[in-house]
Order: structure tokens, then sequence, then C-alpha cells
């Protein structure tokens, strides 16, 4: 196994070198952006870190790779000084030391940047190969527990097959191979969520003493902290677990398991703690102010509402691809022929009731998106992995020709991720790269829906007077309002404003283009125009162009970004105008 870990870990960091796009802003602004801040001391705060609501677990694994980057920058740096001098002293080497030296600065500038860009690819590609190796283990431990040995003789020589299936349908994933070495809280939950279960007691509490239970109990609690929401899976197979040691008449196992519980929690509770407090300053718990924000008002459904039907009908076929009717035969039919006492010890019953049940429940919220149910993943595999296993045994006249389907299907998931991850929504980070290369700048300002590109994580210049962008923070003087569902809908924050009307917010926060300093000016505005003024095609189409024609402002650069997009105000390229008057 340690050569499929491998294998994992060398095709997932090629899978993060190829992804060079957007997808949401979480992958940047909640993760990156604050580990860039702490890590450096400088970026930009959203909203979610000013209040407290998100926890600095998962970020602070970026920060560790920033902070190696800049120990190794140090040592790289007295390095090449120490042989910037040794040349400087030698006879016959006039000037050599200085050239040296400004070489090596040069270099390690570009050294340093590249390495911020590559580390958090690096570390989410551990995170990924980690997650999927023990997806495959769990399935092996799953198939392993439940098949019928007495009436069954070849079980056992299926297990190779079984994990070779396991392997394909991982690493084949199109959902797996788009956004597994993203830097989404998901990605990480999903994958801490693959290691405590395969650490799991799934025996119906025959191992709720072992060290390898209360790793999966630390583990699965640590990851709810991060998002309370992984709790929905835990709360369903930790209710099997009791239930099992109920009709086992087992009650001094169910004290253990309760006062095992309490100590794990306490502990883990404590841990993430001190690792918040060493953010924010403070002892602050973000899960009872992310729960708050989430559950008690109606505040989520600021970034969208979406249909019940969601999960099902989008989320599912998306997340699963080319395994959706290995999942659905799974589904509805009887994983195993082994007998248990009673049928809610059949893990697979288990793991059936905790899809049903995170499915309902995240359809009854009002924000939805794909990646709330990824955690789901190894779920969905080990239906999917064993699902494949008795279809090749039911037909096994046709077993050459399910393979081949099944490895072109393959081989279009993956084209299809890499082509997104190489070509979908990349202007938006192409552009902030090079602005981090261009020279003798002051001032950038993005006039695009709110964190449309990513910001210092990307950038990574603090020599940079004045850097803007337009935002979307949600109306927080709602939060203890009874009226708050109904004012939502009245509420308008500055990228709303913005295309309501756009000529209209530009005479309102913008100064006249006049002269370079705005001299003479009485009124204060909330935006100056900069330097570099990066928008999106629509925006040009719609007004910027023909506003701009006779300004100072020339189109610099132009990156293409998406032929199409869901949000019409992301459409087309990404443009960048300079001003040349300054």
């Amino acid at each position: 196994m340690s050569n499929v870990l491998l294998l994992i870990l060398a095709l997932r960091v090629l899978n993060s070198f190829l992804t060079r796009t957007y997808f949401q802003a979480d992958e940047f602004w909640q993760a990156l952006e604050p580990a860039h801040f702490k890590a450096f001391g400088y970026g930009h705060l959203t909203w979610e870190w000013e209040h407290g609501l998100r926890s600095y677990a998962f970020p602070l694994l970026f920060e560790l790779g920033y902070r190696s980057v800049k120990l190794l920058m140090i040592i790289q740096n007295h390095f090449l000084a120490a042989i910037a001098y040794i040349v400087d002293i030698i006879p016959l080497t006039t000037d050599w030391g200085s050239k040296l030296t400004y070489y090596a600065d040069v270099y390690s500038t570009i050294c340093e940047y590249y390495m911020v860009l590559y580390t958090p690819k690096i570390i989410m590609s551990a995170v990924a190969a980690t997650g999927e190796y023990y997806t495959i283990k769990w399935i092996q431990k799953i198939y392993l527990l439940t098949m019928d040995k007495s009436s069954d003789s070849k079980a056992v020589e299926r297990l190779p097959k079984l994990t070779q299936i396991s392997v394909l349908l991982t690493l084949t994933n199109f959902f797996n191979c788009f956004i597994i070495t993203r830097t989404f809280i998901n990605s990480f939950e999903m994958c801490s969520t693959c290691v405590a279960l395969f650490y799991w007691d799934w025996s119906g509490g025959v191992f709720i003493e072992s060290k390898e239970f209360t790793t999966s109990l630390a583990i699965a609690m640590f990851t709810c902290l991060q998002r309370p929401s992984n709790g929905l899976i835990w709360l369903i197979l930790g209710g099997y677990l009791i239930l099992n040691l109920l009709f086992a008449g087992q009650t001094m196992k169910i004290a253990y398991l309760l006062r095992k519980v309490a100590l794990v929690l306490i502990s883990t509770v404590a841990c993430n703690a001190l690792i918040d407090y060493y953010f924010y300053g403070s002892f602050v718990l973000p899960v009872f102010r992310f729960l708050k924000f989430n559950l008690t008002t109606s505040l989520s459904s600021f970034y969208g509402v979406a249909p019940w039907h969601f999960h099902v009908a989008q989320s599912l076929p998306i997340i699963l691809g080319y395994s959706i009717p290995l999942f659905a035969y799974g589904m509805l039919t009887p994983q195993t022929k082994k007998k248990f006492p009673h049928f809610w010890m059949n893990p697979y019953v288990q793991v059936k009731t905790v899809i049903v049940f995170n499915l309902v429940i995240y359809s009854l919220l009002q924000h939805k998106e794909f990646r709330f149910i990824y955690p789901l993943q190894p779920l969905f595999i080990l239906i999917s992995s064993v699902s494949a296993i008795n279809i090749l045994d039911r037909f096994k006249a046709n077993q050459n020709k399910l393979k081949n389907l099944t490895y072109a299907l393959s081989f279009i998931s993956v084209l299809v991720a890499c082509i997104l991850n190489l070509l979908l929504e990349g202007g938006v980070i192409s552009v902030v790269i090079d602005l981090h290369k261009g020279s003798d700048i002051h001032s950038i300002g993005f006039i695009m829906p709110c964190h449309s590109t990513p910001w210092q994580s990307h950038l990574h210049r603090n020599d940079i007077n004045t850097l803007w962008s337009i935002s979307c923070d949600p109306p927080l003087h709602l939060l203890d309002d009874s009226d708050a569902q109904n004012k939502l809908l009245l509420y308008m924050d500055r990228s709303d404003y913005l295309y309501e009307n756009i000529p209209k917010f530009i005479h309102n926060n913008f100064p006249p283009l006049t002269s370079p300093l705005n001299e003479g000016l009485e009124k204060e505005f909330r935006y100056e125009w900069p330097q570099y003024l990066i928008i999106f095609e629509h925006l040009d189409d719609a007004f910027m162009k023909s506003f701009l024609q006779g300004t100072p402002y020339v189109q610099s650069t132009r990156y293409f970004n998406t032929f199409s997009h869901w949000d019409h105000r992301r459409r087309g390229d990404v443009i960048v105008y300079k001003r040349t008057d300054l």
C-alpha cells in the first residue's frame, strides 16, 4: 500500500500544479489570505475573520508553509551573501561581489514568490493523498468485515480487484481532480473524514477501548470544529454505535464510551482554542458564532438560495461523475450477503443512512453549494466500488467490455477536469500574478464583483500604496433583528449598487478624471482612480470602454478568462487599463 500512497501523492502534486484557475472565493480568501496575513504581516481579512466566525486551524497549515519559505529564504540569503563576500575580497574580481549580490537579490525575490505560490499546492497534495489513501484502506476494511466467507469462497480473491477499482474511482473522479488539491476547507474536511472513518469502530462496539477509535474520535471532533456540519456524519454513526451496545446489553461500555467522548471533546476543543487564540489574540469559539450566523439567522441566504432538489439533481451528479450508475445500483441493492444479528449492524446500512440523512438536511438549508456535501465522497466511493465488484461478478461474460467502458469514462473525466483546471477562469489568476511582476506600481483597483481574484496570497507585494476592490459584506447589523429575513431582501452591498446603476456608482464613488492628483476637490470619494484598473469584459462593454475614451487610461493587457459564466458580471476577458499620466 505504500506504493499506492506514493502514486496518489505524485498524481495529486501534478494535479495541483496543473490547477491554475479560480473556482470560488473561499479557496483564497478563507484559507490562503489569513495565513499570508499572519505569516508576512500584510493582506486582507474578510468579515468572517474580523468577527471570529472561522477557526484558524486549516489556514495554520499554510502559515507553517509560508514560514518555512521565509526560513529557507533567510538561510539562502545568508549563504549567497557569504559567497558574494568571498568573491568580493578575491583579487582581480572588482565589482563581482556587488554584481553577485544584485543578482542574488533578484533570484531570491523570484524564488520566494514562486515558493509562496506553490507551497500551498504541495500541502494540499499531501492532504489529498492522505485522504484518498485512507479511503482505499477504509473500503478494504469494510469489505473484509462484511464479506460472507461461508457462502462465497472467492470473496477474499476479489480484494485486489476491489482495491484497483477504488483507486481508479478516486483518482479519476472528476470532482476530485477538480477540487481536491484546491485550498478549500471542504477538501480538508473530506480528507480528514476519510481518516476518521478508517479508524472508526465498525464492529458495533468491540474496539471502543482501542487507540484507533480514540484517534477517530479526535479527528472527527477536530473536523467538526472546523466545519460544524461534519457532525451530521458522526451523529448517525455514533447513534448506531450506541444502539448496538444497547441491544448487546453492554451498559458499562456505553458509560465508558460517553466518558471517552467527553474527554476527547475537552482535549480537542482546548487544542483548537489555543490555535484560535494564536490568531485572534483572545479566546473565541468560532464554531458557535458560525452556527449562530448560519442556523439561527437568515443571513446565510445572502450568498444565494437554491431549490430543495439542488444536491440531488446537481451536486450528486457532479461529485459522483461517471460512477453515478454504480452508486445508484449500490444504494438500491444489498452490498453484502452476510447476515448480521440486527440490520443496523451492517456497515453498508449505516453508510447509506449517513448519505440519505445528510442529503435531506443539506437540502433543507437555503444556501447550497456543490462542495458542502463533498465530505460524503469516501462514502460514495465505497458504495460505487463494491457495486462495481458485484456487477462484474454478475456479468462475467461482459467483463472486458465493462472494463473498457470504465477506462474510457475515466480518461474523459480526467481530461475534462484538466481542461477546466487549466482554462476556466484562469484570467483572474494570471492578472494578479503578472501584477506581482510589474515594476513601479503604486496603486491598483479592481472594479469587479467582490472577491473575483486572489489577493496578497498571489500578489505578494507590500510596496503598493493603494490596493482596493469592491466589497460585499453581508448586513451584520441584522444579526439580532427579528425582521432580518424581510430586511435582507432589500439590502444591497457595494457590488449590488455598482451593477444596478454603473454610471451612478462611478459618479458617486470616484472623483472626476481631471488631473493626476484630483486636486481642488471639496468632496471626499470612496475610491481614487488607480494606476492600474482591472475589470471584466462585461463591465467594459456595458460602460467603461466608452467612459474611459479620451481619459489618461489606455488598455494595457487582457487575459482570457471564460467563454461563458453563470454570473453574467464575470463573463469575458479580464481587462487591465493603465493610467498614462501617473
